[in-house]
């Protein structure tokens, strides 16, 4: 039998920014299903961003067939392992912690070679942040008529690691259209899955 869940969760603004980052909701969407459903952990992970979210995020997911259906103030739709679903959805909880992100120095050992961007991995920073950061910087570089670049989709082949021993790289595959983009993401040689970033109007 279906059960949908929904649990309550507590994020933080970084640095000057006034809404919750795509990384952070990553990581706490991976954080606490890691904890109480590591047995659906192993397989493909999708996350599609909708909207931005300045406020406090409710978890609503479901194990089975039986797929969660989109509730209102919905901002991030998941997937796991084909099995596991749901949604980030926006309270009226106000976001109340702000935490220094020093972004330059995810950055700082960062190389950009044609269309693709290579970075060493502070263990400080976990792993999407890292890769948001650098295909960021890459879209920057490549487009600097277009500045403001957000992710908007994830499709890896498994749950990323916390870190990984070996550089983290992302190459840009196509621009799809005139505002979408699809990258690569690697740890080495390992192929990690696809990033997906959107053109906004700054």
């Amino acid at each position: 039998m279906t059960k949908f869940k929904t649990v309550p969760l507590e994020l933080s603004y970084k640095g000057d920014r006034t809404y919750l980052q795509g990384p952070d909701m990553y990581d706490a969407v991976m954080d606490y299903l890691g904890r109480l459903e590591s047995n659906h952990m192993d397989g493909p992970v999708k996350m599609v961003m909708h909207e931005f979210a300045r406020n406090q995020v409710d978890l609503l997911y479901s194990i089975g067939a039986e797929r969660c259906p989109r509730p209102e103030n919905a901002r991030l739709e998941f997937s796991l392992s084909n099995d596991v679903t749901g949604w980030l959805t926006e309270t009226d909880r106000p976001v109340t912690v702000s935490r220094p992100y020093p972004e330059d120095e995810v950055l700082a050992g960062s190389k950009i070679d044609g269309k693709t961007i290579t970075a060493e991995h502070p263990e400080t920073f976990s792993a999407v942040e890292v890769i948001v950061s650098i295909t960021k910087q890459l879209h920057q570089t490549l487009f600097p008529e277009q500045p403001k670049w957000i992710v908007t989709r994830l499709e890896l082949s498994a749950p990323l690691q916390r870190h990984y021993p070996s550089g983290l790289q992302v190459e840009l595959l196509h621009v799809l259209g005139s505002r979408l983009t699809k990258s690569a993401a690697r740890a080495g040689v390992t192929e990690l899955g696809h990033i997906y970033f959107s053109a906004i109007k700054p």
